[in-house]
């Protein structure tokens, strides 16, 4: 006897012969219950479709497989950098000027605040040349006097840093490359994409698996009365086909269209992405003023060498201008040798650097702009024109959305395969 497979394969009865053989076998055996289980089987074939469609969209983060074609890897990590360009950047090109983050520094209460350890370092590097170079006469002053030369001192050199650090917020775009942060962000945590789209999109991405389900069990009724009329050998295949095709494209078509609500008799339809809008601005803004644009993120950028020597050029600049001022004092002059001047001058401005550049110092606490980031998104996302919004999101989907439907309707028909094997082979063989 031809196994079944062969059978079905080259079966040539015509779709009325196997109707009705179908009605024949079913009256004399009586109903095959297992007809009934179609509609349920088209909606778990939607549901498993769509659920495999999400992971492989984000899944796995590093290519498997034998490259160039044969494996896979995750379309969001694969794609990782140009969804960063077309959806993160979107951040610095339309809804964040960076200069407006300093619109309202005061570099003096900035400095009064943050530069305590300034303040003790000028009396630190005081004190020791001046015991170092001049020790008698250091030490015949009085803890008076002592007192006015640190605080005028402290003063100028305050000063100094308050007019670099208002020079800074001046020139900010020109020392913060905020779409390199951006670049930076994503090079350094290969995840990060991942958890901004998963994080933005959890309710539609819950929607696209679970509504696979439903439109999968609709598209089966029609499977349903097809299978009773034509039980042909095509119908299970194909209609796997068409479920596994037509689920993924339907929901994500739900996610974005349409963008503006329109009434449908008594209802009204909206896309599901455009529907929460103010719920994603505020998400969205959370996750990418806590991973992208944060203050060890934002410091870092600053702190490369071209923005950190502009930075202590300025500084020497001020200081040799300080000094110059003290050299017109008669006393003064006396005192400031020039190799005195030089390596006091060397010795405070490396201070000053390791100060300002620490970890948690004051160039740190300048660039610490994550809340207020937040909340500028949050503000400017909520109020976006639908085409814009859209792009946060749908950049993830729409270049590459071809793959997860077809990948979805060849699974389906897989299983459309198997289901006609494994459950309905002696009926097509009637």
């Amino acid at each position: 006897m031809v196994d079944n497979m062969t059978a079905i394969g080259f079966s040539l009865r015509s779709p009325s012969t196997l109707a009705r053989l179908r009605f024949t076998h079913m009256t004399d055996k009586g109903f095959d219950y297992l007809t009934l289980t179609i509609p349920v089987i088209a909606g778990v074939v939607g549901w498993f479709t769509n659920v495999l469609a999400v992971k492989m969209m984000f899944h796995p983060i590093e290519f498997v497989g034998i490259k160039p074609f044969l494996g896979w890897q995750g379309i969001v990590p694969a794609n990782a950098l140009r969804l960063a360009n077309t959806g993160l950047k979107l951040v610095t090109s339309q809804l964040l000027k960076v200069p407006e983050l300093f619109e309202d520094f005061n570099p003096t209460s900035f400095v009064d605040e943050h530069g305590q350890r300034i303040r003790e370092l000028t009396r630190k590097t005081i004190a020791e040349k001046a015991s170092e170079h001049f020790p008698q006469m250091w030490n015949a002053l009085s803890p008076q006097i002592k007192e006015q030369v640190f605080a005028l001192a402290e003063s100028e050199v305050m000063k100094m840093s308050a007019d670099v650090m208002e020079h800074a917020a001046e020139h900010i775009e020109e020392m913060l490359d905020v779409e390199q942060v951006v670049t930076d962000a994503v090079l350094a945590d290969k995840e990060l994409m991942n958890r901004v789209f998963l994080t933005v999109g959890a309710k539609e991405f819950a929607f696209i698996e679970v509504s696979g389900f439903y439109f999968g069990f609709l598209f089966g009724l029609v499977q349903f009365a097809v299978w009773l009329l034509y039980p042909a050998v095509w119908v299970l295949p194909v209609f796997g086909f068409l479920v596994g095709y037509v689920t993924n494209w339907v929901a994500l078509k739900l996610i974005f269209e349409p963008r503006t609500p329109r009434k449908y008799g008594p209802f009204t339809v909206q896309g599901l992405f455009h529907k929460r809008q103010k719920a994603i601005a505020k998400e969205f803004s959370e996750i990418v003023s806590r991973r992208v644009f944060t203050a060890s993120n934002l410091y870092q950028e600053f702190s490369k060498e071209h923005s950190r020597e502009a930075m202590m050029s300025l500084v020497r600049e001020k200081a040799e201008a300080l000094i110059d001022r003290y050299r017109s004092n008669p006393m003064a002059a006396m005192m400031m040798k020039p190799d005195l001047v030089a390596q006091l001058q060397q010795d405070l401005l490396a201070e000053v650097e390791g100060e300002m550049y620490r970890e948690g110092g004051m160039i740190y606490a300048f660039t610490d702009k994550s809340e207020d980031i937040r909340q500028k998104l949050v503000e400017r996302m909520a109020v976006m024109d639908a085409e814009d919004f859209e792009n946060v999101l749908r950049p993830a989907f729409k270049q590459d959305e071809w793959k997860l439907i077809i990948a979805g309707a060849v699974l389906g028909l897989a299983a459309g395969i198997v289901q006609l094997v494994t459950m309905f082979a002696d009926t097509v063989l009637q």
